[in-house]
């Protein structure tokens, strides 16, 4: 699947605008989203990371198609935030989330995201994203970009997967530094995406009704 790439900007936060603006050029390729449009949509803090729900709850408004396949329990970080994270992924993860993201203002966001998004309770695995790809769907992950690139330490990181070999996963990674079309071994792919365990993975996949 031949999907336009958009680069990192700024500080280096806006993974996930640049990979969800290669997900709407694909599939809304009429309409032209900028990056502070994004932002605002988002509900990206200056200097902060992510979350994808806020822009999921939009795009499910704008009358596109979203799955979100993970084990996360949205209602257990409605109820508890941080100690949630620190039990769900460790004191590394949850640290960094917390560094760099709003957790209180997410839990607001997921407290309504978790009644409304079509979320699958398991853990994603390759012929999830084979399957996605087939039906024209533009998937989403977040993985731990210093796994991803043979660096210590956690970096939470939005790409967007292009194709899949028998040896390789092939991404737009939006950096920083950028790398469209990244060609990465799927052992080197899976330890960062099933970051710190294979139970971590997630998968969001977008599409056209």
């Amino acid at each position: 699947m031949k999907i336009p790439f958009y680069p990192n900007i700024g500080d280096g936060t806006h993974c996930f605008q640049a990979a969800l603006k290669m997900a709407l050029a694909k599939l809304l390729p009429d309409q032209e989203f900028s990056y502070e449009y994004l932002d605002k949509i988002s509900g990206k803090g200056e200097g902060q990371w992510t979350w994808p729900t806020q822009a999921m709850l939009w795009m499910m408004d704008l009358g596109l198609t979203v799955r979100l396949i993970e084990e996360f329990d949205y209602r257990a970080f409605v109820k508890s935030g941080l100690k949630y994270l620190i039990r769900r992924y460790g004191k590394e993860v949850a640290a960094a989330q917390a560094n760099h993201s709003d957790i209180e203002k997410e839990r607001k966001i997921a407290a309504k995201f978790v009644e409304l998004a079509p979320i699958e309770y398991r853990i994603p695995d390759f012929e999830d994203i084979e399957r996605m790809i087939s039906d024209g769907g533009i998937v989403l992950v977040n993985l731990n970009s210093a796994a991803l690139h043979g660096l210590p330490g956690y970096s939470g990181h939005f790409v967007v997967i292009c194709d899949l070999t028998s040896e390789n996963v092939i991404l737009h990674d939006p950096g920083i530094p950028p790398y469209p079309e990244h060609r990465v071994k799927r052992s080197v792919f899976e330890r960062a995406w099933g970051y710190p365990r294979e139970r971590d993975r997630n998968l969001m996949c977008i599409s056209l009704k």
